[in-house]
């Protein structure tokens, strides 16, 4: 989980993604490595990104299937509601 001081920072940005359409659908086909590389870009372009798992995603384990999410993408977990997450990661300055 990201720390609580950086939430803080993101206040205004996390407003912004939450009025936003979402960024990528996660559909029955689950987390394929395509999906996941588009992910990966989402956030290269964009520090914060808005996630859906559809209603036809099935998961035993909705909460693990994000932790491999975050993990693969080396990303933070910002918010989650219900099937919907907000990831973040820092675009490195050059």
């Amino acid at each position: 989980m990201i720390c609580l001081s950086l939430k803080r920072k993101l206040k205004h940005k996390i407003a912004i993604v939450r009025a936003e359409k979402v960024a990528v659908n996660i559909g029955k086909k689950g987390m394929t490595p395509s999906v996941i590389k588009h992910i990966d870009q989402q956030l290269d372009q964009n520090e914060l990104i808005k996630i859906k798992f559809l209603s036809n995603y099935f998961s035993d384990n909705l909460d693990l299937d994000i932790k491999v999410l975050t993990d693969k993408t080396r990303s933070n977990l910002i918010e989650k509601r219900g099937k919907t997450i907000i990831l973040y990661r820092s675009i490195p300055k050059n």
